[in-house]
């Protein structure tokens, strides 16, 4: 009984939360879905589509119909026995339209002819939400979980991001879908098709394992639902990812070599795009393509909104004022001095003239931008953000600083790295931080010596300090304020944040450590130190 209540409890929160989606919104969504279903394998396979009529805010995928019927697939929907709560499949015809049924449900004519249903049948359930597992939730009525006990075809699910929940509560007759479409993309829930029903029962039985163990802590401790199931699940270590920075960072090591033997003064610039293009473009690539076609989705290739640009100044001007602190901290005010150098190994030269200035601003601002915010923000954030923001975060903000091979100045890029993760964050948007990373770029060719400049004739370094430590605390409560206004504006949008787990603070530090117990963590590490220890003469 109490589970029962509980499920209307969820059925009733979930049906506001769709109910609240944008109109507008919700017909962009419904057509990304649609496209979605419509190019995968399980549709153009089938030799029949069971869909259904959309009721109130469900997702409407009736522009299947002529796409189906353009591929010879006939389109069936269902029909409910009120009486023996059965469901079966009547053939929509060409030219024939749909009449209202039971539970006011549109259905095909009474006289239309039944489905025959066979093994390359697609269903497509209607439900008010998804995991990421294929489990369900429906309406409570129980007609599709009857259903598929004996369905032999292929069921999928569709939902929209936002609707998208980590666990739901279900029962031993509650069949998982193979698949689960949503605007963003398909995800693939490897259901295996044998002994359902041993599943089932191992499945209750971990499951009541795992509620004593959480009663036991909620007498300490009472975290929500979530940060309790991502907390209790295992951490796999980041081999992937880190693998790419380190064959980063040992190509750059080989870049190197290059620059002191190979590169002359009349070819350095276009000498220093193409060693980026290669230790930085082609990995990245060939990563890509062995994470697969999916991968390339998850990397926020979008632009940034209008109503993001005053946050991007904010935070241009804290990593501006935030690496000038963090200099002086390390590095004393000699700091500020000297010219720009790219990786402990390219230093910025140029002849004056028009077409050297944009050589310069291409090789030393624009590329590398690309470069590094393509591994570190694109890829590197995407892979760690399922174990949480805030590793991501700290993970792409070492690394990013590693790669830079200098003691003095790794406080300096960290920083930096982790102010760019947090705007891609906040902005949703690969451009947005790309376009940060090259003003900063060339704040440090052409601005930094105006203000090393200032500091020489101010003839005071304590109030040039406490000037910079201002502008930045300063621009950092703005930007603070303007991060809280966005993700206000996310939450009444509905719009889905199920790229990453909920975790307490507490567990930030075990899971960090797990995510990068890998050998080539270790080895980059080694390649840090040892490059680092080169460029002090040691």
């Amino acid at each position: 009984m109490q589970s029962n209540e509980m499920k209307k409890e969820i059925r009733k929160k979930l049906r506001e939360r769709r109910d609240a989606i944008p109109a507008e919104q919700a017909r962009v969504w419904n057509a990304a879905i649609v496209e979605r279903i419509a190019v995968s394998k399980a549709f153009q396979n089938a030799d029949l589509v069971l869909l259904y009529a959309p009721i109130g805010s469900e997702i409407d995928l009736l522009p299947l119909i002529p796409l189906a019927w353009e591929r010879g697939i006939e389109v069936a929907f269902p029909v409910c026995d009120t009486e023996a709560c059965t469901l079966s499949f009547r053939i929509l015809e060409r030219g024939a339209e749909l009449e209202r049924g039971a539970y006011g449900i549109m259905t095909p004519p009474t006289d239309a002819r039944v489905a025959t249903l066979t093994e390359r049948t697609l269903c497509i359930l209607p439900g008010l939400a998804f995991t990421p597992k294929g489990e369900r939730i429906g309406y409570g009525k129980g007609y599709y979980d009857r259903f598929l006990a004996d369905f032999a075809g292929t069921s999928v699910g569709a939902v929209y991001e936002c609707m998208l929940c980590k666990r739901l509560p279900t029962e031993a007759h509650d069949l998982p879908v193979s698949t689960v479409f949503t605007e963003r993309g398909e995800i693939r829930c490897h259901i295996p098709e044998r002994k359902i029903e041993e599943m089932h029962s191992t499945s209750q039985a971990l499951v009541e394992r795992i509620r004593t163990w959480g009663r036991t802590r909620m007498l300490r401790r009472k975290p929500s639902a979530g940060a309790e199931e991502a907390n209790t699940r295992p951490v796999r270590a980041l081999h992937l990812p880190i693998a790419l920075v380190l064959c980063v960072f040992l190509l750059l090591v080989v870049a190197r070599v290059v620059d002191t033997v190979f590169l002359t003064r009349d070819s350095e610039l276009l000498g220093v795009i193409l060693l980026q293009i290669l230790v930085f473009v082609v990995p990245a690539v060939g990563y890509s393509a062995l994470r697969g076609e999916r991968f390339f989705e998850r990397i926020r290739i979008s632009m940034p909104r209008v109503e993001h640009l005053w946050f991007c100044a904010c935070a241009l001007a804290v990593m501006i004022f935030g690496s000038l602190t963090t200099s002086i901290l390390t590095g004393g005010m000699e700091s500020l001095t000297g010219g720009f150098v790219l990786y402990n190994t390219f230093t910025a030269q140029t002849d004056g003239s028009f077409f050297g200035i944009a050589a310069l601003v291409l090789s030393y601002a624009i590329v590398p931008a690309f470069c590094e915010e393509l591994v570190f923000r694109a890829y590197l954030c995407a892979e760690c953000e399922h174990l949480g923001v805030g590793v991501a975060v700290v993970v792409s903000a070492v690394l990013f600083a590693m790669l830079h091979f200098s003691f003095p100045l790794f406080l300096t890029y960290f920083f930096l790295g982790a102010i760019l993760a947090i705007v891609l964050y906040v902005t949703r948007s690969f451009f947005a931080v790309l376009a940060l990373h090259v003003l900063y770029n060339l704040f440090c060719l052409f601005g930094q010596p105006y203000l090393t400049a200032f500091y020489l004739t101010a003839g005071s370094n304590d109030i040039f300090i406490f000037c910079v430590v201002v502008l930045f605390l300063l621009f950092a409560a703005f930007a603070a304020g303007e991060a809280r206004k966005i993700y206000h504006v996310y939450a009444r949008k509905n719009l889905s944040s199920a790229y990453t787990e909920p975790r307490t603070l507490r567990s930030y530090p075990k899971t960090l450590l797990r995510a990068v117990a890998t050998p080539f963590a270790l080895a980059c590490v080694a390649v840090w130190i040892l490059m680092s220890l080169s460029s002090l003469h040691i």
